[in-house]
């Protein structure tokens, strides 16, 4: 038997069920569910990355150039000035 089936059997015995993890998409979505589970049972996985890349496309749409440019300006300001006094 294979290490793979073997581990298998071990977390079966140890009442872990593992995780299968799904890609329809070639990754843009992952799904999981416990091994052997309905797929009515899947569960969205969401990259943390995704919500902020949604609103930095959506600032980048709703405002021009010089304004996001002068609010770079103003976050490395600020940083400065926390690193300053502590």
């Amino acid at each position: 038997m294979s290490d793979s089936v073997t581990k298998y059997y071990e977390m079966m015995e140890d009442g872990k069920v593992p995780d299968i993890f799904e890609s329809p998409d070639g990754g843009k979505t992952v799904t999981s569910r416990p091994f052997g589970a309905d797929i009515s049972e899947r569960k969205t996985i969401v990259h943390p990355q995704t919500e902020l890349k949604k609103k930095a496309y959506r600032l980048l749409c709703e405002y021009d150039e010089e304004v996001i440019r002068m609010a770079m300006k103003i976050i490395e300001i600020d940083g400065i000035e926390k690193i300053q006094s502590t």
